[in-house]
């Protein structure tokens, strides 16, 4: 069906389909876990606790065959976190620092990488979008934009993440690691969730 786009079923289903669903959320939950568990626990428990929620995350997609390339990319940067952790705690200390930086650094690279394969926004819409429209201009179009946005925010937060650890104070630490990744995080979601509804009433 060439000619088919996103318009061909109903505003409501547009509007709730449009973009990625809240799926694309729970994968961000190792990534969210880890960041909590640094900060209040040591590098190690932070990188064992994202694996292993990561690997319960992208089991099912795994085990059907269609592997979600964030989900994938958070089970190797985790476990990439804890070998490191396991096997070298000189370095441990190092990358204990900079781990927030180095992690929103892997969510750039597997967001942007992914434009050149499928916008990872894109595996998650497909879960409630009826397999006809995968094709549509404007299906592709909507995930595009909002994997390029979701790319550029995690970009944005690497820099922030090393100004926290380099000055390592507690109000760096407040400002740079927490409030203005937030901040950042809320708005692309926000945009995302208006990106969406814009589908919708296109529709």
């Amino acid at each position: 069906m060439p000619s088919t786009t996103i318009s061909d079923f109903t505003a409501a289903d547009a509007r709730d389909h449009g973009g990625p669903g809240l799926g694309i959320y729970v994968a961000f939950v190792p990534w969210a876990l880890f960041t909590l568990v640094a900060q209040h626990s040591t590098l190690k428990w932070a990188a064992i606790a994202a694996l292993v929620v990561a690997t319960a995350i992208a089991l099912p997609s795994l085990l059907k065959g269609r592997p979600k390339l964030l989900e994938v990319g958070a089970v190797l940067t985790f476990a990439g976190f804890t070998m490191v952790a396991l096997n070298d705690p000189g370095a441990s200390e190092w990358v204990t620092r900079y781990a927030r930086a180095i992690a929103a650094a892997m969510l750039a690279v597997i967001a942007f990488g992914s434009l050149l394969i499928v916008p990872f926004t894109e595996q998650y819409a497909r879960e409630s979008v009826p397999r006809e429209f995968w094709s549509s201009p404007q299906f592709k179009e909507i995930n595009r934009r909002l994997t390029a946005m979701w790319a550029l925010v995690f970009a944005v937060m690497v820099p922030t993440h090393v100004i926290a650890g380099a000055i390592d104070t507690h109000r760096a630490n407040l400002i740079f690691n927490w409030a203005i990744p937030i901040v950042l995080i809320v708005w692309a979601a926000k945009r995302t969730a208006k990106v969406s509804a814009a589908a919708g009433r296109e529709a």
